[in-house]
């Protein structure tokens, strides 16, 4: 057997593996894990089915968010294009794309580690431990509390896909670990084909997930780190920034600036209380240093081979995010207990080198068929109870009997187009199965209105102040509003004081403890006021939203008219000093005219756009979206991108 056909053998038992113990998810089209953001990936790639060219807005969170900001674009949109292909349902179709990359997972490791040791031995035993075992479930088990493993042993990546649906940090790991292979081949070979392909899969990273983009740094950085010293060391040093400015510029209308500053900022209350002050700046220091020191050593001290060196300086970068969280409650960057994942994948990744190695071999020629043979028995004894978790968990579920389905339809039935506010677990689920806009979100480091993030947890957490709640729905554009009790079937109960709107706006639906109100209002998004009515103070100045929340009701026949997701006509009659006030997110991407003359747009204290057109009597505006200067730039950046990895393959073509 030649060894290319070796090592597609070794690829095709990986897959098996990994299919065998996933199958079930393929074929799933929901799971009773309503508590999961699996919902907002549905919604979203549905979204995306209809509206597949880039449209730059995206009007279903927040008050409107530039689609950038919805989530990174490449999983989304690889499940809105195999929906699309296939014709099966999108909600389906997240599953069976998601469970392709964790099946793909062990395959990258695999070609990550052939390609660093030129082992397909080592290169299978780090796959086939990436496979089975998971180095978090020993030593996080307060963090993965949540996860509920059945065994101790089983793959925690696996449940942690179903339960709260890591699938985009499961499709990134894989891709990472890819993208790590063609950087290390970028490394050893003249700029061409290579180098285009680390550029683009590293790219891919940076488009499916945030936690990979982090570790993707750490990876490259682990892997300059352990190269040799000597003359390849500055060209090593300038093709990696090399790679990275491309795969930057590649990404870049999907990653603007602005996009990472709003993600920086949320990432600090996501998944825990992060703030980052000096004392991570300090941590995040000592890490990165640490790190260097560590492959110092290495290569002065010991004889480890360049292979190893990387894998345990990426398991060491890897691994203090997650522990340091866990043991000491420190961290060096925002949402540190997230990147358990990696750990386990750099662990595996380090163990399989470890398990090959030559010293560990030499003592007994038959150590390779012992550790073979462990390997086996490892997959005979975890592979069963596995599968047995995995259909435990996925039993036949209908979506139509749980309440975030039951008020989404109502909502979209009754007050079609119009918005609404939901909390807890339906508003991940809601924009799967309704076109409403909400007023809160499904993923919420996207939230580029800072008003937004004080409205939506004003609103379920106050107490005893139903009217100022009314008013402040009202100055939002809401027209619903679901509230869940103390005996709500909703995932979450968010709400201190759910009987606080009884009596006071109408209730039209209600099931037990779950209740949907009727907020008084025209429905539009667009209203004249005087210029003294608008909030110029705080999102919660209740006395402000009042007064603001009457000048709305006065205006009760302007309207919006959408023409696309980023395009709108507003047609009234304006008298100085009225203003026309859109309960749109105020963004710099934004443009304006009337009666076509271009007016500046401005925001309010709640984030809205307000227009002042110069104009008396009857006016017609026109906004549109476009994204501004920095949109500009972005997509002039992409070209560049692209342009540099043509020439590469034209400059290698030719000296061919």
């Amino acid at each position: 057997m030649n060894r290319k056909s070796s090592a597609l053998y070794c690829i095709l038992a990986l897959l098996v593996l990994n299919v065998g113990i996933s199958a079930r998810l393929f074929r799933t089209e929901f799971t009773p894990f309503m508590f999961s953001i699996e919902g907002s990936y549905v919604g979203l790639a549905r979204w995306l089915t209809v509206n597949w060219a880039h449209p730059g807005w995206f009007p279903l969170w927040y008050g409107g968010i530039p689609i950038e900001n919805a989530y990174p674009p490449l999983l989304p949109h690889l499940v809105a294009l195999f929906s699309l292909a296939t014709g099966m349902t999108v909600a389906r179709s997240v599953h069976a794309v998601t469970a392709a990359f964790y099946c793909l997972g062990p395959v990258a490791l695999f070609s990550l580690v052939l390609r660093l040791t030129q082992s397909q031995w080592k290169a299978l035993a780090a796959g086939w431990l990436y496979s089975l075992i998971s180095l978090s479930a020993f030593l996080l088990p307060k963090e993965l509390e949540w996860i509920r493993v059945g065994a101790v042993w089983s793959p925690v990546r696996l449940f942690a896909l179903l339960t709260h649906d890591e699938a985009a940090n499961i499709a990134a790991i894989a891709l990472l670990l890819a993208a790590l292979a063609a950087i290390h081949a970028a490394l050893e070979y003249p700029l061409g084909w290579r180098t285009v392909l680390a550029i683009l899969a590293s790219a891919s990273v940076v488009l499916t997930n945030w936690l990979g983009a982090v570790a993707l740094v750490c990876g490259a950085l682990a892997l300059l780190i352990a190269r040799k010293r000597g003359e390849h060391a500055k060209p090593a040093f300038g093709r990696l920034v090399l790679v990275g400015l491309l795969a930057y510029a590649v990404a870049a209308p999907w990653v603007p600036p602005s996009d990472v500053a709003v993600v920086q900022r949320n990432a600090q209350a996501l998944s825990g209380v992060f703030p980052m002050g000096r004392p991570q700046y300090v941590y995040l220091a000592a890490w990165l240093a640490a790190a260097f020191a560590i492959g110092l050593l290495l290569k002065r001290k010991t004889s480890v081979p360049e292979a190893g060196r990387f894998a345990l300086v990426f398991l060491f970068l890897m691994a203090v995010p997650p522990l340091g969280f866990e043991y000491l409650k420190i961290y060096p960057l925002p949402q540190p207990n997230r990147y358990f994942l990696e750990m386990d994948a750099a662990f595996a990744l380090a163990a399989g080198i470890v398990l090959g190695s030559r010293r560990l071999c030499s003592k007994w020629a038959w150590s390779r068929v012992v550790t073979g043979m462990v390997l086996a028995c490892l997959a005979i004894v975890l592979v069963p109870p596995s599968r047995r978790e995995v259909r435990t968990r996925l039993p036949r579920f209908d979506i139509t009997k749980t309440v975030e389905y039951e008020q989404a339809v109502y909502i979209n039935a009754h007050y079609p187009g119009q918005r609404v506010f939901v909390d807890g677990s339906t508003r991940y689920w809601f924009n799967a199965f309704a076109d409403n806009p909400q007023l809160g979100g499904g993923v919420d480091q996207g939230r580029s209105n800072p008003a937004i993030a004080a409205i939506t947890f004003g609103i379920p957490y106050m107490l005893g102040n139903g009217p100022d709640t009314v008013a402040l729905l009202k100055a939002c554009g809401v027209r619903a509003i679901a509230v869940g009790g103390e005996h709500t079937r909703d995932a979450y109960r968010d709400y201190r004081d759910p009987a606080k709107f009884a009596g006071i706006v109408p209730e039209v639906w209600r099931d037990g403890d779950d209740v949907i109100y009727e907020i008084p209002g025209s429905g539009s998004l667009a209203h004249i006021v005087s210029k003294g009515a608008l909030v110029t103070t705080d999102p919660l100045d209740y006395p402000a939203l009042t007064r603001y929340a009457a000048a709305l009701d006065a205006d009760a026949n302007t309207r919006i008219v959408w023409s696309g997701p980023n395009r709108a006509t507003i047609k009234g009659s304006l008298a100085r000093p009225q203003v026309l006030s859109l309960q749109i997110s105020y963004d710099p991407g934004w443009r304006a005219t009337a009666n076509g003359a271009a007016i500046p747009t401005q925001k309010d204290a709640l984030g809205f756009l307000v227009l002042k057109p110069d104009c008396h009597g009857s006016c017609t505006i026109d906004l549109i979206y476009d994204g501004g200067l920095q949109r500009r730039v972005m997509d002039f950046l992409c070209v560049l991108g692209f342009t540099a990895c043509a020439w590469m393959l034209y400059r290698q073509y030719r000296q061919a």
